[in-house]
């Protein structure tokens, strides 16, 4: 089911050549940063909004950050955005502070086609350096260089593919395939596992936002998810028995749950306000039969689950009993 499913991940490191500030989480201003300048250096239109534009579908900035199901799509064509193909992994915490000569480090994932891709978010985060990041820009803060940007290879190892002062290798930039989830997954318990939820989750249920989470609630995240990512960036087409994995994971137990919410906002530039972005953290232990759902739960360790991901959100680890996980 995952044989067409490819993600690159990556991990840029950022030398602070003043004090870089994040007043609201990192992750929604990391990806509103990497929008803004992204859509100005590749949008030829200028045009206010994506909405309408006759190159919506053949536009980097329109397929990756406004991502819209094309007009012969057979799934969610009534949708006006579906899944984006690419996640923001930045520090926790609703504000942050890196002092000046200190390092950022934040990770990337592009999924699918939008690894293609990768070369433009690494010029955006060059022309980043001329504008700064974070709050306090005016007044000299955020300013910042691009040192290094490394890619994780399946096995765990990063390797260097982008260093300031020799440019882009993108020949050696390493994919994780579906067979290699699937040979991850080998390695977990079929039948206990621990999920840790390393940054706020969102997850809904009968239209609701919910923090008593169980099993099937995670199932029907990561195949509502996962299902959008192949479909629209995979050239795939899901045929997942979504019923029957749902019933299978209604008998799953959690034996143990340690979860608590987690308040934060987000600034929303388009509606003008602050927007709550909260979610629950912490960690569950579930036994029962658990094959079925191994590689969905490897898969959402990249790809995260829930609402917000592109920012961050639903940040997942999955660990055996045995204690084997990945990092």
């Amino acid at each position: 089911m995952l044989d067409s499913f490819r993600v690159a991940r990556y991990r840029f490191t950022l030398d602070c050549l003043s004090p870089i500030e994040f007043r609201t989480f990192a992750g929604s201003t990391l990806r509103g940063a990497f929008g803004s300048v992204f859509r100005r250096l590749v949008c030829i239109t200028r045009a206010p909004t994506c909405e309408g534009c006759l190159l919506r579908h053949q536009c980097a900035y329109g397929y990756v950050f406004e991502t819209a199901p094309a007009p012969d799509s057979q799934r969610l064509r009534h949708y006006d955005t579906v899944p984006r193909p690419y996640v923001f992994d930045a520090p926790a915490g609703d504000s942050l502070a890196v002092a000046e000569g200190e390092q950022l480090e934040f990770g990337l994932t592009l999924i699918g086609r939008a690894v293609d891709y990768f070369a433009y978010f690494v010029f955006t985060a060059q022309k980043l350096e001329e504008s700064g990041l974070g709050a306090g820009r005016q007044e000299g803060k955020g300013r910042f260089r691009l040192t290094q940007v490394e890619a994780q290879r399946a096995d765990g190892q990063w390797v260097s593919v982008f260093r300031a002062d020799q440019g882009l290798d993108m020949l050696r930039v390493p994919l994780i395939m579906g067979k290699d989830l699937v040979a991850r997954a080998q390695g977990l318990s079929p039948h206990r596992l621990h999920v840790h939820f390393l940054s706020p989750t969102r997850l809904r249920f009968e239209g609701k936002l919910t923090d008593e989470v169980e099993f099937h609630h995670l199932v029907r995240a990561m195949l509502h998810r996962l299902s959008g990512l192949l479909y629209f960036h995979c050239s795939a087409e899901p045929s997942w028995d979504f019923s029957g994995l749902i019933t299978l994971a209604q008998h799953v137990r959690t034996v143990q749950k340690r979860i608590q919410w987690v308040e934060q906002e987000r600034y929303s530039r388009r509606q003008r306000r602050r927007l709550p972005m909260g979610g629950f953290m912490g960690e569950m232990t579930v036994e029962g039969n658990l094959e079925p759902f191994l590689p969905l739960l490897v898969a959402a360790e990249y790809v995260h689950l829930g609402k917000g991901t592109v920012m961050g959100l639903g940040k997942i680890r999955i660990v055996s009993e045995e204690g084997s996980e990945h990092d």
